[in-house]
């Protein structure tokens, strides 16, 4: 029971402290001790280098470039990357997406959501495009927080010339959501489970006192709920971390946490750099992926099959994309109902009886337009396709008896199509959703898994 209240303590204060909120520096504070504040922590991040070394059991290639950044700086730095991600047009498609499946607000802004919380959130990151650690000054983060926060960092550093972190983000920049998330958690969740570490080994051996530890996390709840009230969409940033840090354990995190190294760890993440797992299911569910006898490959659904299927005369698929088991749970969780702080550090937070047992899924944004190009750029009269596939009869019906009290956006209807088949509808009015569903039970889509046709079984009588 002590354990787990360290495993809670280090989680909570700790995935919220490299979030740590903080009065803004003033430009002229900085300027006049930029020096003595580029020394001081640069020292300590060598300090830290070393030690993060040690529990990886890897050692530095090359030296760390490290920069004393501004928080107007960190800012800038963000909305290039925002910018860089999500790119204007790209923006107005994801944040149309997001609005009508359900897991942004109508009135909620994508850009500026994203921005609001990551500011609150930087205490310290390392670039993997220009090789360098920046350094954060934050006036009120205890020294013991600020060391637990570059441990993090500093083991992106080291994993990047190991397994090459920018060339695997670069190499799923165009990924679903699914997908997403799962580069996610293989990235935060090698960095997270050296930092558990770090904060553990230092409180067993008397460096950071417990009791300020927990009085601190105490102190940072009220700030998390930044996280805990944003947008149901903005959670699964948190569920990456901590989900990615159990998959890399393979659910051993207390033999993780005494081990003399997590060389394991780092292990797990050249083998997922490898051959990178397909689905948040595999995050959830590790035994998914790393036992072959057990492995669960997604469903994939032909989405030339699907566009043949929603052809209509005047109107454009303008965006597909993957759903997957981390943020259906996150949809079908009812209404009010968040994950709690006590919660979050197991994996079993992340997943719900209506979203285990997931197969595959496509949804497919539709708009009015003459053409494709037009429908994307005026994103008149949205309409939503979700195509479900799941691995069993009572995995599909958990999830349709779940949506009613859902966060799905309102509107939304299903249709059962097979024993294992499940299709929502976003602004789809009966008489063309009857006509969908009809076509679908005669000529069912192509669906594969692991390169063979894939079929969930003859539509009910």
């Amino acid at each position: 029971m002590r354990f787990k209240v360290l495993l809670v303590v280090s989680l909570v204060s700790l995935l919220l402290a490299h979030a740590v909120t903080a009065p803004p520096v003033s430009g002229q504070l900085v300027a006049a001790a930029a020096k003595g504040q580029a020394d001081a922590l640069v020292a300590v991040a060598d300090e830290v280098m070393k030690e993060v070394e040690a529990l990886r059991g890897w050692t530095f290639k090359q030296p760390i470039k490290k920069e004393l950044t501004t928080v107007d700086e960190m800012r800038q730095y963000l909305a290039r990357q925002a910018d860089k991600s999500l790119p204007a047009g790209k923006l107005q498609v994801a944040q149309a997406f997001l609005r009508t499946i359900g897991l942004l607000p109508p009135d909620a802004d994508l850009r500026s959501t994203w921005m609001t919380l990551l500011e609150s959130q930087v205490g310290g990151f390392y670039d993997t495009d220009t090789k360098t650690m920046h350094l954060i000054a934050r006036p009120g983060v205890p020294p013991f927080v600020q060391r637990i926060m570059l441990a993090h960092e500093l083991t992106h550093a080291l994993d990047d010339q190991y397994a090459d972190l920018a060339g695997f983000t670069k190499s799923r920049e165009n990924a679903t959501e699914d997908q997403d998330l799962t580069t996610e958690a293989v990235v935060e969740g090698s960095a997270t489970a050296l930092m558990m570490q770090y904060a553990t080994r230092a409180m067993l051996s008397g460096r950071i006192d417990q009791n300020a530890l927990q009085q601190y996390a105490r102190e940072e709840a009220d700030k998390s709920k930044v996280f805990l009230d944003a947008p149901r969409y903005f959670s699964a940033m948190l569920g990456s971390y901590i989900c990615g840090t159990q998959f890399l354990a393979r659910g051993q995190i207390m033999t993780l946490m005494l081990a003399p190294d997590d060389k394991a760890i780092g292990e797990a993440l050249l083998a997922a750099r490898k051959d990178p797992p397909q689905s948040t299911e595999q995050i959830l569910h590790s035994e998914k992926y790393w036992n072959p006898a057990t492995r669960d490959v997604p469903v994939v659904i032909d989405d030339a099959a699907a566009a043949k299927w929603l052809a209509q005369p005047g109107r454009s698929i303008v965006h597909a994309d993957t759903i997957g088991e981390m943020l259906i749970a996150i949809l079908t969780n009812p209404q009010g109902v968040t994950v709690s702080l006590q919660a979050m550090p197991s994996s079993e937070a992340w997943t719900n009886v209506a979203a285990s047992g997931w197969g595959g899924d496509r949804f497919y944004l539709l708009a009015s337009g003459d053409n494709a190009d037009a429908a994307r750029a005026g994103l008149k009269n949205l309409k939503g396709v979700w195509v479900t596939a799941w691995d069993t009869p009572k995995d599909c019906d958990e999830f349709v008896a779940a949506l009613p009290k859902s966060s799905l956006a309102r509107g939304a209807i299903a249709d059962t199509i097979g024993p294992a088949v499940a299709v929502v509808y976003f602004g789809v009015d009966d008489s063309e959703r009857a006509a969908l569903s009809a076509r679908l039970r005669q000529a069912p889509l192509s669906m594969t898994k692991d390169g063979k046709p894939w079929s969930s079984g003859p539509p009910p009588l």
